[in-house]
């Protein structure tokens, strides 16, 4: 008893990250082939789909400081708050885009195996595709204040979305000439011209 009291309240609040991210695909899945037809007729309905099923386990805000990477301390409150809802328009939208282009390929999750901090966490899974094999996709997890896993960060096929859209957000503002409103304005996440990560 003694020992389950000395151990971190991180470690039992929580549940399982890979259990919670296989719920919520397994969830998205479903409504993707049963609504097939109406987002092929609308786009903003597999958007809205999109948006209801990854809201609540994505950190929009810690994901979007990352991306803002160094200008995330000269940009104004506004300014972070403003980037923060343009950057969690972008993912959805091309996290959908990608959705879109499910075709019954078969999900494998790894099993799950918590890395030295109880307040990160990596899962692992393949997505099995006709025609490249298997595709290697890595979340990266943290625990927030409340207890919930969040979403912090993707790794797809090697390519590092944190990183990558870290520097295109750069270029935009220097495109911009440091005019930070602008590169905000300007900024569009593109996953799928992206080069891949170190």
């Amino acid at each position: 008893m003694a020992v389950l009291l000395l151990l971190s309240p991180w470690a039992w609040s929580a549940e399982n990250p890979r259990d919670m991210l296989q719920k919520a695909g397994d969830s998205l899945i479903s409504r993707l082939i049963k609504e097939k037809a109406a987002y092929k007729k609308d786009p903003q309905i597999l958007y809205d789909m999109v948006e209801e099923n990854i809201e609540p386990y994505v950190d929009f805000d810690g994901f979007s400081k990352g991306v803002m990477g160094q200008f995330y301390r000269q940009a104004t409150d506004s300014q972070r708050a403003q980037f923060s809802a343009t950057f969690r328009k972008s993912l959805i939208r091309t996290y959908a885009n990608g959705m879109a282009a499910y075709d019954n390929q078969k999900i494998v999750f790894k099993p799950y195996a918590p890395g030295d901090d109880p307040k990160k966490a990596q899962v692992d899974m393949d997505i099995m595709t006709t025609s490249n094999g298997a595709v290697p996709v890595s979340y990266q997890l943290v625990l927030n204040g409340k207890g919930e896993w969040k979403v912090k960060n993707v790794i797809i096929n090697g390519m590092n979305l944190g990183l990558t859209f870290r520097n295109q957000f750069a270029s935009s503002v220097e495109s911009s000439r440091g005019n930070l409103d602008k590169a905000i304005v300007s900024f569009i996440p593109a996953a799928e011209s992206a080069k891949k990560g170190p």
